[in-house]
């Protein structure tokens, strides 16, 4: 392979020489060198790197920006590779967003486009179903299922609703829907002005809510996870200097141990990233304990990098809660880290054990990791499979065993509180107050 680099560098070394009347090789190498350097790495490590070797990218292609050309790399592994990305040190841009909210430039909230929910008229609104802590949302006094009617006194719709994404600072009509119970309609009950300040880095808190409730005498815990990580990623720098959302997790799990809680609900809707130890840690935490002598995940690289394969055991030093059974909140922004959870936690709990309520996940069953940072250029690609204890990598999006769409409702409680569906439904099935024959009708 670099033998036929540097005949191809050769020939358009000569191209250029005789095109132009003067050596313009330095121009072609430093164009493309971040490329070329893309390539190298791709060919040793991607998961699917046998795919990559008689495939040789056009002399156009090497001039591409350094997403595009990944992307014509990436299409030829033909596993429908969606997963690998480039991160560029000169753009302040976000791998992992959720929906509309990213962490470099944002308003800390994350919002759904619909039609008017009173049905008075066919204009559009924003619906807030996440105000994440710390942003200018939160500041601002906005909540989940708050209304956003106008901006600047501009009407919303699907092409000018990056308003509300990143920018300066923005004046809204914010309004709740009422209901006429005699009438069996809804109404517009108030209208509020707010005053949101510019747009910023938000950092998205990975444990934002433990809360514990009693439920006709039982106690069921409820933990919000939203990054399966152990260090904030702080603007301009990859890690902290301490590990605190292990330590928020460790915190929460004990907090679910004081409480001696008897069911366990662990939010994984939001979680769209993470790391395989963090996703270790956290099963130990809430697997069976019968169960923690066995493996929890196995990983499968390509053959150049088999040597990176590893067996990871349950942690039995964890001060585990001790339960036969896990409800787990999925929606289609579950992916990654949250995903191999889930299917080792089914295959070392067992299926019937581990009861997922919401929609479908994303279906990410491989790794990415982070490969070499050269010419401002850091390559995320595919390097293994994560399969669970037994070996199994073979497994997609995960459908849930109680399909739930809360945007269909017309109230969205606060995360952690019965008046929130998805929580409530978990609450439901465990009092056994749901229905065989609505569980089939869900599935």
């Amino acid at each position: 392979m670099k033998t036929f680099l540097t005949h191809i560098t050769f020939f358009f070394t000569l191209l250029l020489t005789v095109a132009c009347g003067k050596d313009r090789t330095y121009e072609y190498e430093e164009k493309t060198q971040h490329n070329h350097w893309m390539q190298q790495m791709m060919l040793e490590q991607y998961l699917w790197a046998d795919s990559l070797t008689d495939f040789e990218p056009s002399w156009k292609d090497f001039f591409a920006e350094p997403d595009k050309f990944l992307a014509t790399l990436t299409a030829k592994s033909q596993q429908g590779d969606k997963w690998s990305y480039v991160e560029i040190d000169t753009l302040a841009d976000d791998s992992h967003p959720c929906g509309y909210f990213n962490h470099q430039n944002s308003y800390g909230m994350d919002f759904i486009l619909m039609t008017d929910p009173t049905g008075q008229t066919t204009r559009q609104v924003l619906r807030v179903v996440t105000v994440y802590p710390g942003g200018p949302a939160e500041r601002a006094g906005l909540r989940r299922n708050d209304y956003i009617c106008s901006c600047n006194g501009y009407k919303l719709s699907s092409s000018n609703v990056k308003r509300l994404q990143s920018g300066a600072a923005r004046q809204l009509e914010v309004r709740h829907v009422g209901v006429d119970e005699q009438e069996g309609s809804f109404y517009w009950a108030d209208t509020t002005e707010v005053t949101l300040e510019a747009s910023e880095y938000v950092e998205d808190v990975a444990f934002p809510v433990a809360n514990v409730v009693e439920a006709d005498g039982v106690t069921v815990g409820y933990v919000m996870c939203t990054r399966l990580v152990e260090y904030p990623i702080e603007q301009g720098s990859k890690r902290g200097s301490s590990p605190v959302y292990r330590e928020a997790m460790d915190e929460a799990m004990q907090k679910m141990k004081s409480a001696r809680v008897e069911e366990l609900v662990l939010d994984l809707r939001l979680c769209n990233f993470g790391t395989l130890e963090m996703a270790q840690r956290l099963a130990s935490y809430v697997v069976n304990p019968d169960v923690r002598s066995g493996l929890f995940a196995t990983t499968f690289w390509n053959e150049k990098c088999s040597t990176n394969n590893v067996e990871l055991p349950y942690d039995v030093s964890l001060d585990n809660l001790g339960l036969s059974r896990l409800y787990i909140l999925t929606s289609d922004r579950t992916q990654g880290a949250a995903e191999w959870l889930i299917h080792a936690l089914r295959h070392s709990m067992g299926e019937e054990n581990v009861i997922t309520i919401g929609t479908a996940t994303k279906g990410q069953n491989v790794m990415t990791e982070e490969v070499g940072d050269e010419y401002f250029v850091r390559l995320f690609p595919v390097v293994a499979y994560v399969g669970d204890g037994s070996g199994d990598y073979d497994y997609g999006s995960i459908e849930p065993n109680y399909e739930v769409d809360e945007f269909s409702y017309l109230y969205l409680g606060d995360y952690g509180t019965l008046d929130e569906m998805l929580f409530f439904t978990a609450v439901q099935d465990m009092l056994g107050l749901i229905s065989q024959n609505d569980s089939e009708e869900t599935e």
